[in-house]
């Protein structure tokens, strides 16, 4: 970690995703959030910079198992002699589902006005239920 930047905070959390070999990993590591919002860790991993990693709060309480959280690697440096990479993250926030064209998603009043096809024959019916 930047020796010159003070962080506030630190929280043991678990991180997993895909590294930059585009293996699976899963890591215990520490959180660390200073008072700007800047969220770091060292990994032994190497995500890529755009890529997604989910970090769940590990917490004292057996009970107390928590969600992971998607975060965006926003930047990474290189492996330092410990074999840790310094990772920035940014949260994640779902994308809201009004269009951004305007358009909607499907075409429900349309669907609605067509006509129902009949079936062909018994035969094909059942082998579409049985793919289902």
């Amino acid at each position: 970690m930047d020796e010159s930047v003070n962080f506030d905070d630190r929280f043991r959390i678990e991180v997993s995703g895909w590294g930059f070999d585009n293996d699976f990993f899963v890591e215990q590591t520490d959180l660390y959030w200073d008072r700007s919002g800047d969220k770091k860790v060292l990994l032994h991993h190497s995500p890529s910079v755009g890529g997604v990693v989910f970090v769940r709060l590990m917490l004292q309480d057996p009970l107390g198992n928590t969600l992971p959280v998607a975060y965006q690697v926003a930047a990474a440096r290189p492996m330092d002699c410990n074999g840790q990479s310094e990772v920035r993250l940014r949260r994640v926030h779902p994308r809201t589902k009004v269009s951004q064209t305007g358009h909607p998603a499907s075409y429900a009043s349309e669907d609605g006005q067509r006509p129902c096809e009949a079936k062909e024959n018994s035969a094909q019916l059942e082998h579409e239920e049985i793919l289902q």
